[in-house]
């Protein structure tokens, strides 16, 4: 589960938007996990998902999106924090959304040192999916 599950948490909880599911080494370096359209709006995704607090994020995956993004695409890169209770860690599930904008700030830092577009605490059904899709469509990127 190296991306936390996100592709089939998108596509439960916002029906609507017409999906489609990206075989990265069918396409090429970088390409992100999940592409969506929603009204007239198409947008990329790149899940990850992470115990702590540094994100897998590699170099050419920053790199295509903000290659896209000069191009007036919308990449996305969303990160599931999901942690069991430890010794030293307190369980966590949360879900955060960056721009394409911020994946060098990734590369370089990790959840705590860049701000996200958005933060969603518990499980994924009590995300606020409506604010998530608002994010992926809107300008706010």
């Amino acid at each position: 589960m190296i991306d936390g599950n996100l592709g089939q948490h998108f596509q439960r909880n916002l029906p609507h938007v017409d999906w489609q599911r990206v075989e990265n080494s069918a396409v090429g370096r970088g390409v992100p996990d999940l592409n969506g359209c929603y009204n007239s709006v198409e947008f990329w995704i790149e899940n990850k998902q992470t115990e702590g607090w540094k994100v897998g994020l590699r170099p050419e995956q920053s790199a295509w999106a903000a290659r896209r993004a000069r191009a007036g695409g919308r990449v996305f890169f969303a990160v599931r924090r999901h942690c069991r209770v430890g010794p030293r860690r307190v369980a966590a599930d949360e879900l955060y959304l960056f721009g394409a904008h911020q994946g060098q700030e990734l590369l370089l830092g990790n959840l705590r040192t860049v701000e996200p577009l958005g933060k969603w605490v518990g499980r994924p059904a009590d995300w606020d999916w409506a604010e998530i899709q608002e994010i992926l469509i809107s300008d706010r990127a």
